[in-house]
């Protein structure tokens, strides 16, 4: 049997007037006579609705009738979709749930679960670190707790236990994030909500980037292993690292054979995977020798085929869980082997996987590469993260280009005399 047409249709309410003559304009759902109104958060005089109407819309009444027409097409997506139409099936597909928390730790505990889902692991844990800090300095916290003068208290407190202000900004950047599920849901009002300008502002830290120079880089690459020791493949693998952008070890382990080509290697960051799903950044490492010899060396050649992955640190049958365990461990195994590496190379930084990626940026600074080509090879998902990565280098370049200001051959000073 065929649905009775449901009835969408944006109109002014005259049934309440508003300050300064204006009417509130509500959704209209009509359905075999019978007519609710729902509110849009606009409202308009006569003689707005009739120019909203019109062709003349300017300036606020043009978006007031864009933003109707946007709501009136997903309103009409919303009621086609349910069937047998009921306004009670409408109000629960069309409109957001709000979430009601009684504590801070509830709205934790939701975003905890929220990631646990996602298999966003590496985050949880970091969530769940901050939330058992803010535990210990105060139990059952409330939202009107939350205040500019408890997050300075809260912060005074961690550097009291001899934490750094990088670790303060951390927690209290998922504290944030809370507060903000909470302002969202109207558990808390705009007025109380204490992160920002002239209220508490997150510290922000500048992580120094110390990335190696060409001469220490041609020192790794020609540093002798056995073949196939544990060494010698913590060695390949920094390696194909810094030449594949900076490659991470999680991407590393999820690089499967469908995205290694003849000539590059495309993939996606798995940081940037849930985030970016409807603009996916895609990453080009271009193959060359050392990166073939690498795959050929250390590819898992006995199940190459779609879905595989590259290399043998996990395997399709792992779950989430077991899977960023076992890169983990794996991270951790080479990172005690560069470490030898480094003492003995006698390395300006601390030698980890992760120089890597500072080494391929420190290449492309030096190189004088444009920001645009720096921010598609390292993955970023605008310029400002570009920019802002590059802002923490600590390169000897510096030094040199503010040397170059005064590169220039010493005049030979002419005494002069008094005639």
């Amino acid at each position: 049997m065929k649905q009775v047409k449901v009835n969408v249709k944006v109109v002014p309410d005259l049934r309440r007037t508003k300050d300064k003559g204006k009417y509130p304009l509500k959704l209209r759902i009509t359905y075999k006579a019978i007519r609710r109104y729902y509110g849009t958060s606009y409202d308009a005089t006569s003689k707005e609705w009739e120019i909203i109407n019109s062709n003349l819309a300017t300036g606020k009444l043009r978006s007031i009738r864009n933003a109707i027409a946007i709501l009136e097409e997903k309103a009409c997506k919303c009621c086609e979709a349910i069937t047998p139409f009921s306004f009670i099936s409408f109000e629960n597909e069309f409109f957001e749930k709000k979430i009601i928390f009684e504590n801070v730790d509830a709205a934790y505990k939701f975003v905890l679960d929220e990631l646990r889902l996602n298999g966003q692991f590496g985050t949880l844990t970091g969530y769940t670190t901050a939330q058992h800090s803010l535990q210990k300095f105060k139990s059952n916290i409330r939202f009107e707790d939350v205040t500019k003068e408890f997050l300075q208290e809260f912060e005074r407190w961690m550097l009291g236990k001899g934490k750094s202000i990088t670790t303060v900004g951390i927690y209290l950047k998922t504290l944030r994030v809370v507060m903000n599920l909470a302002k969202s849901n109207g558990i808390i009002k705009p007025e109380a909500y204490p992160f920002g300008r002239r209220k508490y502002m997150i510290p922000a830290s500048r992580n120094i980037k110390k990335g190696l120079d060409i001469e220490h880089i041609e020192k790794i690459f020609n540093y002798p292993t056995e073949p196939f020791t544990s060494m010698d493949q913590a060695k390949d693998f920094w390696i194909f690292s810094y030449l594949c952008n900076g490659i991470n070890m999680m991407d590393i382990a999820h690089l499967k054979w469908t995205e290694i080509h003849d000539d590059k290697i495309v993939f996606e960051r798995s940081k940037t995977k849930r985030t970016k799903r409807e603009n996916p950044i895609k990453i080009i490492a271009l193959r060359d020798e050392h990166i073939n010899r690498i795959i050929k060396k250390w590819g898992f050649f006995k199940n190459v085929e779609y879905g595989s992955y590259v290399f043998e640190i996990i395997f399709a049958s792992d779950g989430p869980q077991r899977a960023r365990a076992k890169v983990q461990q794996f991270t951790k195994v080479t990172n005690d082997w560069l470490k030898k590496m480094g003492e003995e190379l006698q390395l300006p930084v601390k030698f980890t996987t992760y120089v890597a990626r500072h080494s391929f940026a420190t290449m492309l600074v030096r190189g004088g590469a444009p920001m645009a080509f720096a921010s598609q090879t390292l993955g970023h998902s605008n310029i400002l993260t570009t920019q802002r990565y590059f802002a923490g280098f600590d390169l000897a370049a510096h030094a040199e280009y503010t040397r170059a200001l005064t590169n220039f051959k010493p005049i030979k000073s002419v005494q002069m005399e008094r005639s």
